[in-house]
């Protein structure tokens, strides 16, 4: 009598974890020509007669590069993890996909309604239909780009969400019997079955990534020697030098610290984050009908542009509309994250007591 293993055939899986290596792998390769074309800008610049691009402006874009190559090179190592049914990469790739749904659909929606009309841009000797066009052309482009990762993204969060996948990355191997006569038969099994543990809500876990993944890029300010600092406008004032500095590395420490916290089920980590949530949503409509806030923004982005000879004439979307969208845009995606942590609350902390209690 022989036994061996026998893994359910899931396609879909397969085709998922194909897909992250692929995205995995176009980052990557990315990043890479990005580093390479700014290794090479200098001699370009040069050859044309361009002022170089300063200094702090290329370490700040190599040491985002860097940081976005280290996180292609884990990609492909998740999606190898899918392919070889590891829990680990299931959660990850929850995560993951719930983060690209989130900001793509946000990214494509926002993109719709800023390239809708020209406002705020403006073309060197451009007549009113190159403007109409080129805002076509960024409407199409834009959706592409995005839509297809938020495709990608919601895709994953059905798919992994499925109890028969979940079973079948969380159970091992089951195995089968073949007797004498060649027929496969179920092999009997004598374990007995482990109880669950504890564990964070899927959509908490979610916010849970993207606090931790947003705190990484706002510790950078600390250390990031960018081109000119960047104004911290808080409830109606605006704050330069290096207080917003200071002030993005300790709301980064505390939206990780609360990250982590959230999966560990905490609920001092839900109840921080709720708070924080609602002064970051006062904070925006404050901003976005404040007369001051385009302004500030706009002078401070003159500034930057100013010291970059290369970007001399400035951006094209410096209009008070674009910047008060953006406010509104912030606005609606604080609005969503808290919608989600006061929607999980009570299945939050329902875990998190039966997490206390089997500590005692």
């Amino acid at each position: 009598m022989n036994t061996f293993a026998k893994r359910e055939s899931l396609p879909a899986v397969t085709a998922a974890g194909i897909v992250a290596i692929i995205f995995s792998v176009f980052a990557a390769f990315g990043c890479l020509m990005g580093g390479l074309g700014i290794l090479l800008m200098p001699q370009v610049q040069s050859a044309q007669g361009r002022s170089p691009m300063p200094p702090n402006a290329r370490n700040v874009t190599e040491i985002f590069l860097l940081f976005f190559l280290a996180l292609a090179v884990f990609g492909i190592f998740v999606g190898v993890g899918v392919l070889r049914r590891r829990n680990w990469a299931r959660i990850t790739v929850l995560v993951w996909g719930g983060f690209m749904a989130f900001f793509c659909l946000a990214i494509v929606a926002f993109s719709l309604l800023i390239f809708r009309t020209g406002v705020g841009l403006d073309l060197p000797n451009g007549s009113g239909t190159d403007v109409s066009q080129v805002m076509g052309f960024m409407r199409v482009f834009l959706v592409l780009f995005y839509g297809i990762p938020a495709g990608v993204g919601v895709w994953w969060l059905i798919l992994f969400t499925r109890k028969r996948v979940a079973i079948a990355f969380t159970n091992p191997l089951p195995k089968v019997v073949v007797d004498a006569s060649g027929f496969p038969q179920p092999a009997p099994s004598s374990a007995i079955p482990l109880r669950k543990g504890p564990t964070c809500p899927l959509p908490l876990a979610i916010v849970a990534g993207l606090l931790i993944f947003g705190a990484v890029f706002l510790v950078f300010f600390m250390f990031v020697p960018l081109p000119s600092d960047i104004p911290l406008f808080f409830f109606g004032h605006s704050f330069s030098g290096s207080t917003p500095r200071f002030v993005f590395v300790v709301f980064g420490l505390i939206s990780g610290a609360t990250g982590v916290g959230i999966f560990k089920l905490k609920p001092w980590a839900l109840y921080t984050q709720i708070v924080f949530q609602f002064i970051g949503i006062l904070n925006c409509l404050i901003a976005a009908f404040s007369p001051n806030y385009p302004q500030v923004m706009r002078a401070a982005i003159e500034k930057m542009y100013s010291r970059n000879p290369a970007l001399a004439a400035g951006s094209p979307l410096m209009s008070d509309g674009y910047f008060r969208s953006m406010m509104i845009l912030s606005t609606l995606m604080l609005v969503a994250v808290l919608t989600v942590l006061l929607w999980q609350r009570s299945r939050f902390l329902q875990q998190a007591a039966a997490a206390a209690a089997d500590r005692i």
